[in-house]
């Protein structure tokens, strides 16, 4: 693995190891690859891997001044790390090339709130060979190119015709569009007619409805009224039969004792006649005259 390009981030100081000053051959893009490190990531209490964009600021050996942009960066408690891939502007020609690392944090509309710079490092760019346009191979490159751009604008006539087409049958769209709507329309009044008829009806029979729920209700409350004056007789006519009821009860219990008195007389007569019977069975009598010539019952014991 190389070795990486290192900076400190608290002096700025950039150390290039002498294996890495190479940077290829003039008109390569994105081939080399350097890996950076940065030791270090706060300075003077600032975060640098919070909110900073970072790119490689590069000035190329025909003195003019590129950048390339530094996709993400890896960072753990002290360093922060990532790779640069070199661009073609760093690249254009040969001789020495100078750059420097930048990070950058900005707020939502672009204003730069804080920027970070390394020291500037150099690298060398070998001279290379790169044959013109004209004539790679025996082939006229030039007349290839305009053959191409000829085909390229006869491209661009068929899609503008294309293009003319279809706006053609999209106002025809549109047009039918408009039929449509006007249907629509129509079709909107009709079916509000039928709505507004519909709701006409529905009012009407909810006020026919209404007018019989409240004839039931009336003829409920009358019915109601009978069945409370029925329920009162009934009650009365209850009351009534159980007074009835006690009053027959008391009745019956009276002519009990009666009959008891009765059965009781009846067996102090029965007593009674058996005791006269007895009495007649030894009594003697005979009937006469007195002496005052009246009929008299004489008995045994001399006595009438």
């Amino acid at each position: 693995m190389a070795e990486p390009i290192v900076i400190n981030a608290e002096t700025r100081e950039i150390t290039v190891p002498e294996a890495e000053r190479a940077f290829g051959i003039a008109g390569e893009r994105k081939v080399e690859v350097k890996h950076i490190r940065i030791e270090g990531r706060t300075v003077d209490g600032t975060d640098l891997t919070q909110g900073f964009s970072w790119k490689v600021s590069c000035e190329n050996a025909g003195k003019e001044l590129c950048a390339d942009l530094i996709d993400g960066i890896v960072a753990d408690a002290g360093n922060i790390e990532f790779d640069w891939i070199v661009g073609a502007a760093p690249m254009a020609y040969k001789g020495t090339m100078h750059f420097a690392v930048c990070a950058v944090r900005v707020d939502a509309a672009g204003n730069i709130l804080q920027e970070w710079h390394s020291k500037m490092g150099a690298g060398d760019v070998a001279n290379g060979i790169e044959a013109t346009v004209q004539n790679i191979g025996g082939q006229d490159l030039l007349a290839h190119i305009q053959s191409i751009t000829a085909a390229a604008q006869q491209n661009a006539a068929a899609a503008q015709r294309d293009a003319a087409a279809a706006a053609k049958s999209a106002e025809d769209a549109a047009n039918s569009a408009g039929a449509a709507a006007k249907s629509a329309e129509a079709a909107a009044a009709n079916a509000k007619a039928a709505g507004d008829a519909a709701t006409k009806v529905i009012k009407e029979g909810i006020a026919e409805k209404l007018t019989e729920m409240q004839n039931i209700q009336t003829d409920v409350t009358t019915k109601k009224g009978a069945v409370d004056t029925a329920a009162a007789t009934t009650t009365k006519a209850r009351d009534d039969a159980q007074a009835a009821q006690k009053a027959a009860a008391d009745s019956a219990g009276e002519a009990l004792a009666s009959q008891n008195s009765a059965a009781a007389l009846a067996e102090q007569a029965k007593n009674a006649a058996t005791q006269a019977q007895g009495y007649a069975g030894a009594a003697t009598f005979a009937i006469g005259y007195d002496a005052d010539g009246l009929l008299t019952l004489y008995m045994d014991n001399g006595k009438s």
